[in-house]
């Protein structure tokens, strides 16, 4: 298995298996905290027949500054039909919608995970608005 695209964005949409992305970026900027956000995540898989079968699958986000809470991570599964002997891959697209609240400014990511490891960590930058604002 294979993770060819992973990007936080405005809009994704899929359109006869081709993964169309607007508006890909990595950080945000918060008036104040705690600050929500919502954006999607959009993920091209490629999967062989090595990959066929039911895998575990999780997106959590990890503040860098602070110890991950793995134990609140939610896994679902995700199952791959690439029955033994298929010649060649196949792709996959996901598109995700997150949302949820940061504490504070700094450095997260959101960890992807697929079979209990760690395929990439995407990362997202939260910036204080009142730091932009601040004469040098």
């Amino acid at each position: 298995m294979e993770l060819l695209v992973a990007t936080l964005c405005d809009t994704a949409v899929e359109n006869q298996g081709k993964l169309n992305v607007l508006g890909a970026f990595d950080a945000i900027v918060a008036q104040s905290f705690p600050a929500n956000f919502a954006c999607n995540l959009a993920l091209r898989f490629c999967f062989t027949a090595e990959d066929h079968g039911s895998h575990k699958f999780s997106i959590l986000l990890v503040d860098d500054a602070e110890p991950s809470a793995e134990a609140n991570q939610e896994e679902s599964d995700m199952a791959v039909n690439m029955p033994a002997g298929t010649p060649g891959f196949s792709t996959q697209n996901l598109i995700t919608p997150l949302q949820g609240t940061v504490k504070k400014a700094g450095i997260y990511h959101f960890d992807i995970r697929f079979g209990g490891k760690v395929l990439v960590r995407v990362p997202l930058r939260v910036i204080d608005q009142s730091e932009i604002n601040q004469p040098a």
